[in-house]
């Protein structure tokens, strides 16, 4: 077991390689992955999407009931990747691994249809004599162990106390010892869920036994294989003109039978490949282009015959795209519109009053991305991740105090190191020098903290003006203005647009900052009336055109003086602002979308007009923009160059986007579903296809497959140490900083006290 534990291992990390090139904008080449398929017919001109054999570890394993290893990287999909799960660290004894477990631990398993199961853990007591199960929140008895060796306990759950779909297993224990400072009460092995009343006394398919080098017929390939009965199922989003390919065999005599079904989101199993097994290869492939777009589960299944049935290289193909050429910029400018929303602009919202001609003509003629997820709901985290390219849980800019380390690579320090003059002029205070955002500029400039005037037209001509001196150098500008955030403020011509009624209430532009935050109290201090609401908005809304006239001055600027032709401009947020639609202001409190959900736009040479309505995220923006003008890419980045949806293509791997609210939230974004785990553990979703609003939330139940499959996805990128590569099996040491906390003196505080922040 152990020497088939560590090929898979070596299997494995040999397709991680292959993500951690993608991760930088790369893809496996349409021949070489059509060519790795074996016998495989029909896939001339395709290219691998998903790769199951390299995601074993994401598959849901049964053997005479369904198989949960412990301590490998197979449990991550169980355990919300042991975030606030009760898991501890990892070892193993011999063949045998397993994970340590505090007071609690938490499992998440999906069942087809409800149905009595056997539940069976193999377990070492450390610190505790009992443990007492719950199955979705109904409490068993509770099972006394015998001494504290290696043992199984197994409890019976009636059909009544399981679900279809996600299925709660909750875990307590009595006591806990330390263990190398660490407080552990049992080492927990394995579970396995039997239906039925008994539990068979056989070898289990741990992870180290199914990935395996394979020979039928005289030809070797690596494979998922296991005695049959067995099924291995996997959840994927099945991309347009999708292929499952794969190559099946039986060990010995053969004669057993294997079956592939396909369940989508909603939808009934559908069975679509059957065949008696041979001792040789069988390669097939099996047309998935009816489920284009939907999320399915895909369930491969063997029964009968003798010796191993083995699945040689599962994996999704796609058509491999034609792209066009990349025309390489030779300067770049990223201008930040803080707290500003993609519904109030038109190219998101074409029923939003808000004007904005010239960025719309920016949109018209630019690439748009329509489903544009920003990683946190305030300032500072989410202008760490579109700088460093790392999302707020490895920047580690995460809180009001938090310093952005210095070991951090800003896109500044690399663009710079490649020969690029380069500039910020932020007119945010967090975004500051005393939170460690002034590494890797040639010009540094914060309005805020120079107690100077931080209006969009004074910030946006002072960075047009370092532009034109810096026009005979390639510079990376980075521009953050402030005007649509608190306080509201914009001149009467703007505000006229949008409300032009006498006004005697309690809003003022410059108080707008404290009123948010009274407003959102629990209980509030201030309520506001529906014409004190329409009051805010049109001052927020008159700062947003505003803003647009300004942002049309700078490139007036750029084209007079012969930059226009040759930079790219990208025009982004870092998040948005509520007006009380899930009962609040402001931001930095919820993860809805009118939070999440920013525009993110690309002007430049040769980006022809178009629309990606993929999810993406805005830690892609620093990948993106180094590719853009031909830079190595950064090293150990989680985020991924956009250039390949910009120019009609796709990306290598999974669409997804992450995002988080300090320790209170984790959101999981794939397709049309919104996927969010709260610090207590508890899950909800969104179908943001049929409830763009988010009016209805949803059980993880009523919608199982597409539940199942964000709960792997986000259990695997929680659980992950390198994030640059979170799907791999293997995980390395990534980029994680700690930067340290700032001293607020009361400079600093009255300075982000009138944004509205410190309260």
């Amino acid at each position: 077991m152990r020497a088939a534990f560590l090929l898979a291992c070596i299997v494995l990390i040999a397709c991680g390689d292959d993500d951690a090139a993608s991760s930088s904008g790369g893809s496996e080449s349409a021949g070489g992955g059509a060519a790795a398929t074996g016998n495989s017919p029909g896939l001339e001109g395709h290219e691998v999407y998903y790769d199951l054999h390299a995601h074993a570890h994401m598959a849901d394993v049964e053997h005479h009931g369904i198989f949960l290893d412990f301590g490998t990287p197979a449990q991550a999909k169980y355990t919300v990747g042991d975030w606030n799960s009760g898991w501890g660290t990892r070892g193993s004894e011999g063949d045998l691994t397993f994970s340590n477990v505090g007071r609690r631990a938490r499992v998440y398993f999906h069942l087809d249809e409800p149905q009595a199961v056997q539940v069976r853990l193999h377990l070492r007591p450390r610190g505790t004599r009992a443990v007492t199960p719950y199955v979705n929140n109904t409490q068993h008895q509770s099972i006394f162990f015998e001494g504290e060796a290696w043992q199984d306990v197994s409890f019976a759950v009636p059909a009544s106390d399981t679900k279809r779909g996600e299925n709660y297993l909750l875990l307590t224990f009595g006591g806990v010892t330390q263990i190398a400072g660490e407080d552990v009460s049992v080492q927990l092995a394995s579970a396995r869920i039997v239906p039925g009343e008994q539990v068979p006394e056989i070898e289990a398919p741990s992870y180290g036994t199914y990935a395996a080098s394979v020979s039928l017929g005289g030809q070797a390939k690596p494979a998922i294989a296991y005695a049959a009965p067995h099924a291995f199922t996997w959840y994927a989003e099945v991309p347009q003109g999708g292929k499952l390919a794969f190559a099946v065999g039986q060990e010995g005599a053969a004669g057993g039978t294997a079956r592939v079904f396909v369940t989508a989101e909603g939808g009934e199993r559908a069975k679509v490949f059957e065949a008696t097994l041979a001792a040789s290869w069988s390669g097939q492939t099996v047309d998935l282009s009816s489920y284009a777009g939907k999320v399915v589960q895909i369930r491969l299944e063997a029964e009968g015959g003798e010796g191993r049935v083995a699945w040689a290289e599962p994996r999704i193909m796609r058509p491999a795209p034609q792209r066009a050429e990349l025309t390489q910029a030779r300067n770049v400018v990223v201008l930040l519109i803080d707290t500003l929303r993609a519904s109030k602009l038109r190219p998101w919202n074409r029923a939003s009053r808000v004007r904005t001609p010239v960025l719309e003509e920016l949109a018209s003629n630019g690439v748009v991305f329509e489903y544009a997820q920003s990683t946190e709901n305030w300032t500072k985290p989410s202008v760490a991740a579109i700088l460093t390219g790392l999302h707020p849980m490895d920047n580690g800019a995460r809180t009001q105090s938090a310093v952005l380390s210095n070991n951090a690579l800003l896109v500044s320090e690399h663009l710079k190191a490649n020969g690029f003059k380069t500039g910020m002029f932020c007119a945010n205070g967090y975004v500051s020098d005393r939170f460690g955002f002034d590494q890797g500029w040639d010009r540094y400039v914060n309005f805020i903290r120079d107690n100077a005037n931080s209006d969009a037209s004074n910030v946006l001509s002072t960075a047009a003006r370092w532009a034109v001196e810096n026009k005979d150098e390639r510079f990376f500008l980075y521009i953050q203005t402030i005007d649509p955030h608190v306080p509201y403020d914009p001149p009467d011509e703007f505000l006229r647009m949008y409300d032009d009624q006498p006004y005697d209430g309690p809003v003022r532009p410059r108080s707008t900052g404290d009123l948010l935050v009274e407003a959102k109290k629990n209980p509030p201090t201030v309520r506001f009336s529906p014409r004190d609401v329409r009051r805010l908005e049109a001052l927020h809304d008159g700062e947003i055109t505003q803003h647009d006239v300004e942002l049309g001055k700078f490139i007036q600027t750029l084209r007079e003086n012969g930059l226009w032709e040759n930079t790219a401009l990208v025009i982004v947020s870092d998040h948005g602002e509520e007006f009380h639609e899930h009962g609040s202001w402001g931001h930095g409190h919820s993860v809805y979308e009118e939070l999440l959900h920013v525009p993110f736009l690309f002007h430049g040479p040769g980006l022809a007009a178009r629309r990606v309505p993929t999810t993406v995220s805005t830690v892609d923006l620093s990948p993106t923009i180094v590719d853009m003008v031909g830079a190595p890419p950064m090293p150990g980045i989680a985020g991924r160059s956009l250039v390949p949806l910009m120019q009609g293509g796709v990306r290598p791997g999974v669409e997804f986007a992450a995002a988080e609210f300090l320790d209170e939230r984790r959101i999981m974004y794939a397709g049309r579903w919104k996927f969010f785990v709260r610090g207590n553990l508890t899950a909800s979703m969104f179908d943001l296809e049929r409830d763009p609003h988010e009016h209805n939330q949803l059980d993880v139940n009523a919608h199982p497959i597409a539940a199942r499959y964000l709960r792997t996805l986000q259990g695997q990128y929680l659980a992950a140490t390198d994030r640059s590569n979170w799907l791999a099996a293997e995980q390395r040491r990534g980029v994680q900083l700690q930067g340290g906390d700032v001293q607020m003196d009361g400079e600093l505080e009255r300075q982000l006290r009138e944004l509205g922040y410190i309260n």
